[in-house]
């Protein structure tokens, strides 16, 4: 086959260049088609950087060029000040690299090669700074270059929706196969200017229609408008408010129409796309258009799959590499430890959740500055990797409080003494939330070197096997509920509580962790390059000759209310001029009045019904001026649904 791997940056064979995961992804995959034997390029954009990489490798500059006056089309309510259609000149030119048989494009000129330290704009720039379009001016050079030089059945493998949206489209008639892969839960809501759209895929030659009936259906009733104003602090959903000349179109919806297959990093992460099960979202996800798009093209539908290093997976635990490790970072080896290692995201990892636990656990109480009382006793090693040291009271006061416990590291670490840390862990922690980990390699290094997770029961690591029950035979750790808040005291609890019985388990029952780690250890190590450049080899051969297979119809099962309104009764009733509610009996460990919100662009106000010792729910909530109130219930283990309750008459 000839395989062209396409993102907008393509980093991944040299560490100095990596900027985001999907760049490491490629090149493992790259290498992997390579070694089978197939012809692989690699297409990005430049970013600047090719006098420095004549500095260090051998560079050829192509044949190919191309020069283009660009038409965007911007929206006024996001770009004022700018008229509505700019023009964008770019002089483009293609430069080639090659390292281990994979040939690397770097596409340059203009645009391509603004904003080299970081690659992407910052997103302050948005409606200000024309390099803003960057990515997009990538979109169209990138279209150009393969509409110029793919021949009929090459292989066009494209990366995250967002940075691709017009290619499928643009390469639609060009006898290419496209296949789409998915690599983050942006809010699958994400959507484009239409007008944008349309007017690029003319000038690349494409049929504009195929943005045609993109655009959500109104969403106007009480509870919808509820939602509306809920959600995007779930960062599941973004909302784009109706007003004249409003016109965006979904992004998956586009991506679905027009590529020969759209891919996923794991099964949970693609039943997470087309159901949003058991998220505040989806209720109101049901009536979308891109689920209409997605559910209506289930056989374009795939899992191609993701792998962990084999540096993690041949990596050996011994008694005495432990000593090794822990000794020389100053800790005690005979103390239980527990490893983290990730990105710094305070919300997305549950990183404030994660640190206030810790100091609930090591004895310094939920808050971040309360002294050291009496607590647990482990090693912790926390590896959060940010730009610069982050400013961060959780993690100041675990330093602070429990520097003879706690190591942490803020700038990079080189893969074998993250590996060191990883098999001298007894537990990791992964805490995240939102649903925005579509696969999650680092917990699965972490398990491959036998660190038995503690870790939310995200949908998209739902592969790696931790269960709420440890006495599934099928158990690799411990799963903690699911979660959608900015800050979650229940997520807290979680975290506190499991980390105290698997500590436990850890001291009094090592026969049982060590199951636990075997299992662990098993379920990480199926996860190979080689296994998953062999899936996409099938999904590309099956996809050159329209054979794809329909997935699994469990993928869409409707599992929408997960139980919680079965057998529940519910009443409102007006009572001194506020709204008495009582919600229940049923198994909900949190029901929440959602008050206002009728106008979706501001946060309405979240008023929380008391637990009762029937198990019901009770609380005041003003009068809304509806009839209605939307009350949000969340189960034990994270699951969460939508009732609308209505209100009694006065009288009744």
């Amino acid at each position: 086959m000839n395989i062209i791997e396409c993102h907008f940056e393509f980093g991944g064979f040299d560490d100095h260049l990596v900027k985001g995961g999907i760049s490491v992804y490629l090149w493992n995959l790259c290498r992997q088609f390579r070694a089978a034997g197939h012809q692989v390029t690699g297409l990005t954009a430049a970013h600047g950087l090719i006098p420095r990489l004549r500095d260090r490798h051998e560079i050829t500059t192509l044949g190919w060029r191309a020069s283009a006056a660009i038409p965007v089309r911007l929206d006024p309510r996001v770009w004022p000040g700018f008229p509505g259609q700019v023009t964008l000149p770019v002089s483009a030119t293609a430069h080639r690299l090659r390292i281990d048989g994979v040939d690397i494009v770097f596409l340059a000129g203009g645009l391509l090669d603004q904003h080299t330290d970081a690659f992407y704009p910052p997103y302050e720039l948005k409606g200000r700074d024309l390099s803003f379009l960057k990515p997009l001016v990538f979109q169209v050079i990138a279209a150009r270059f393969l509409a110029d030089v793919a021949a009929p059945g090459t292989i066009v493998h494209l990366h995250e929706p967002y940075y691709h949206y017009l290619i499928p489209a643009a390469l639609r008639d060009r006898g290419v196969v496209t296949v789409s892969t998915v690599q983050s839960n942006m809010p699958v809501s994400k959507k484009v200017y239409g007008p944008e759209v349309r007017t690029l895929l003319s000038h690349l030659g494409g049929d504009p229609a195929v943005a045609d009936e993109l655009a959500d259906p109104p969403l106007d009733t009480p509870l919808q408008r509820t939602m509306r104003s809920f959600l995007p602090a779930t960062l599941l959903y973004n909302d784009y408010p109706e007003r004249p000349g409003h016109d965006y179109v979904s992004v998956l919806g586009l991506v679905v129409r027009c590529v020969h297959a759209l891919d996923f990093l794991s099964p949970g992460q693609l039943e997470h796309a087309v159901t949003q099960s058991g998220t505040p979202f989806e209720q109101l996800f049901e009536h979308l258009t891109v689920r209409r798009e997605l559910l209506a093209r289930p056989g374009r539908l795939v899992v191609g799959g993701c792998a962990i290093g084999a540096a993690w997976l041949d990596a050996q635990r011994s008694d005495e590499r432990r000593k090794k490790t822990l000794t020389a970072l100053g800790l005690n080896p005979a103390l239980p430890t527990v490893y983290h290692n990730a990105r710094y995201a305070i919300q997305h990892k549950g990183q404030q959740e994660m640190f206030r636990a810790l100091l609930r656990v090591l004895g310094s109480g939920s808050g971040s500055v309360t002294p050291p009382t009496a607590g647990e006793r482990c090693n912790v090693l926390l590896h959060c990797l940010a730009p610069r040291p982050p400013d961060d009271p959780g993690l100041a006061a675990l330093m602070r409080h429990h520097g003879d416990l706690v190591r942490v590291r803020t700038g990079p670490m080189a893969e074998a003494e993250l590996i060191d840390w990883a098999v001298a862990s007894d537990l990791c922690l992964y805490p995240s939330k939102f649903e925005m980990d579509t696969f999650l390699m680092a917990m699965g290094e972490a398990m491959a070197c036998g660190a038995v997770p503690i870790a939310t029961a995200q949908r998209g690591m739902r592969h790696f096997g931790h269960a709420f029950d440890l006495d599934d035979p099928a158990a690799t750790g411990l799963a903690l509920p699911r979660s959608f808040r900015a800050d979650d005291p229940v997520l807290t609890d979680a975290i506190a509580a499991g980390l105290r019985y698997l500590l436990g388990l850890v001291r009094t029952q090592p026969d049982r962790i060590e199951t636990l780690r075997a299992r662990a250890v098993a379920v990480a190590r199926r996860f190979t390059w080689e296994r998953t450049a062999d899936r996409f080899l099938e999904i590309f051969s099956a996809c050159a000759a329209d054979a794809l297979p329909v997935p699994e119809p469990a993928t869409f099962t409707d599992r929408r209310r997960v139980g919680l309104l079965t057998g529940r009764t519910v009443q409102a009733r007006p009572q001194a001029g506020q709204i008495h509610i009582r919600w229940g009996p049923a198994a909900a460990a949190r029901v929440e009045a959602v008050m206002g919100g009728q106008d979706p662009g501001r946060p309405p106000e979240i008023i929380p019904l008391g637990p009762q010792p029937d198990g019901s729910f009770c609380g005041r909530v003003p009068e809304p001026g509806t009839g209605h109130i939307a009350l949000l219930i969340t189960s034990p283990d994270g699951q969460a649904t939508w009732d609308e309750v209505t209100i009694a008459a006065a009288d009744a």
